[in-house]
């Protein structure tokens, strides 16, 4: 009994080197030809030239076994009919014999056939799962038709006479074995490939929309400056993702005054964003009845009690501001104080205590009243400013009172602008933790 494993390791070999080029060809500017659910007349055209030159190679690296003659010449119509459909596996067919002999190989007939007809199977087969992924186990049954073939037409078949025991069992294991491997490891590589395309257009798709998203979000909020008699506003929010939950909000008034508000729901991304939405739209529905500050959150408290999550909340700050007198009432519920920048100095205007919006039921909200003096601003920030991370240290409330205090404002923007870079400057290059949202307003009257 004779069976040398070595012809058989030297089949395989080819097909790793066949596998490994299919692998490098899928990293290349030629992947999308491996992609494609749709066939075109380059990628007929280029999945049979790469089928023929895999067909010459397969030739090239071939093993005899007393009168025969074993190779992998199959697989290179297989897998460019696999790809590229029923055309190009004839095609790749056809090349791969032309250039068998310039190369000085003879051509047998029953090889012409089997080549010809393993690249029509393997285009055929690309057609039935032309929508899907191709199974391994398809591969396997693909792979066993095609030994067949090779079996049924070769013009001297595997006989006993012929050869001794153990060459008959080399023989059968030549055919099938690299012709299975090659075409699973083959529709392996590219099944892992379209996987990897798919997840990329669908991670591409997402990122557009929650891009589109963050455009609708931040176009809903009022202009980031804005100026009114005898007050000037600027505002900023930068979400830590594409969306979030902070909101800034204002609006001038019949009564000569102007509504302001900023808050912060809690969690982040689009269920924070919603929450947003719908506490905006709430507030400036409840307006409409009162001017109440207290009124309005107390409004915000009842409806995340009753419509929201039992486990959301949100801490804002809602008020008015005269006009004419820099008379200010607000409500803080829960958030961060604000401050109050005079010619002086800044300083923190503590909150009464009041507990965020969504926590209990018919909660007591009390307000504030301030009165700003002729070029004072009011800042309300988020707590992405003032818990602004740098490894475990935050940026604090002192150091905002600190900063905001060093510098003669002119202008609201110009507060908006030192805090923004005092908080990118914080955190470095590490990403956002939270939502970062600011709202100041300054009370300027003609002199």
């Amino acid at each position: 009994m004779v069976f040398e494993l070595e012809r058989l390791v030297q089949l395989c070999d080819g097909v790793a080197v066949i596998s490994l080029i299919a692998y490098f060809l899928t990293r290349t500017r030629y992947a999308s030809v491996f992609v494609t659910r749709k066939f075109s007349r380059f990628s007929v055209l280029f999945m049979g030239l790469i089928g023929g030159l895999f067909y010459v190679y397969g030739i090239m690296t071939g093993v005899e076994i007393g009168p025969y003659f074993f190779s992998i010449q199959v697989l290179g119509p297989v897998i460019a009919g696999l790809i590229a459909g029923v055309m190009s596996g004839f095609l790749a067919g056809i090349f791969g014999m032309l250039l068998q002999v310039v190369t000085g190989h003879p051509l047998e007939p029953s090889g012409c056939l089997i080549t010809l007809l393993s690249g029509i199977i393997g285009g055929l087969f690309r057609q039935w799962n032309k929508n899907e992924l191709i199974r391994i186990p398809h591969v396997f049954l693909l792979g066993i038709l095609i030994g067949i073939i090779q079996f049924s037409i070769g013009e001297k078949g595997i006989r006993p006479e012929v050869l001794m025991p153990g060459e008959v069992l080399e023989g059968i294991l030549d055919v099938f074995l690299p012709t299975i491997a090659g075409l699973i490891i083959f529709v392996f590589i590219i099944n892992n490939l379209r996987i990897e395309a798919e997840n990329t257009h669908k991670s591409y798709r997402m990122e557009g929309e929650m891009q589109a998203a963050r455009q609708i979000q931040l176009g809903s909020l009022p202009g980031k400056t804005f100026e009114w008699k005898n007050l000037k506003l600027a505002a900023s929010l930068i979400p830590a993702s594409y969306i979030g939950g902070d909101l800034y909000d204002y609006l001038e008034l019949d009564d000569g005054g102007l509504y302001f508000a900023l808050g912060d729901v809690s969690g982040k991304g689009v269920p924070a964003a919603l929450l947003m939405s719908s506490t905006r739209m709430v507030l400036r529905s409840k307006l409409r009845e009162t001017r109440d500050p207290c009124a309005l959150v107390s409004e915000i408290n009842r409806s995340f009690l009753e419509d929201g999550d039992s486990k959301q909340f949100i801490t804002l700050i809602v008020g008015h501001i005269n006009s004419d007198t820099g008379e200010v009432i607000f409500c803080n519920a829960g958030h961060p104080p604000p401050f109050i920048i005079t010619p002086s100095g800044a300083r923190v205007l503590e909150s009464d205590g009041n507990l965020p919006a969504g926590i209990i039921e018919d909660e007591s909200y009390v307000s504030q009243k301030i009165t700003l003096n002729p070029g004072d601003l009011l800042t309300i920030v988020s707590d992405g400013v003032t818990e602004a991370e740098r490894f475990e240290d935050l940026y604090g409330v002192s150091q905002v009172v600190e900063k905001l205090g060093q510098h003669p404002f002119l202008r609201p923007e110009e507060v908006v602008t030192l805090l923004n870079d005092e908080v990118k400057q914080w955190t470095g290059d590490n990403p956002m933790s939270d939502d970062s949202t600011i709202l100041t307003i300054g009370f300027f009257p003609a002199q």
